[in-house]
């Protein structure tokens, strides 16, 4: 997991230093909310999974990358 974070945080570091705009995708089942999509694209599907759930809060914590099956699963 480490190994995905360091890719990231290099890809968000390069497009600050290029002064270039990121658009943050999962998995692209929200693709069609807002506007138009614009910036490169940052894939953040590799960062995943659900890191705590407490059922009796009602609080669940997850990666950016999780897809929703995966979180209705837990």
């Amino acid at each position: 997991m480490q190994q995905i974070i360091d890719q990231l945080a290099h890809a968000i570091r390069e497009a600050a230093n290029h002064k270039t705009p990121l658009c943050i995708r999962g998995g692209g089942s929200k693709d069609f909310y807002g506007g138009p999509l614009r910036g490169e694209t940052l894939d953040t599907s590799a960062y995943r999974g659900v890191i705590e759930y407490e059922s009796t809060e009602l609080v669940l914590t997850a990666r950016g990358g999780t897809p929703l099956a995966e979180i209705d699963e837990a």
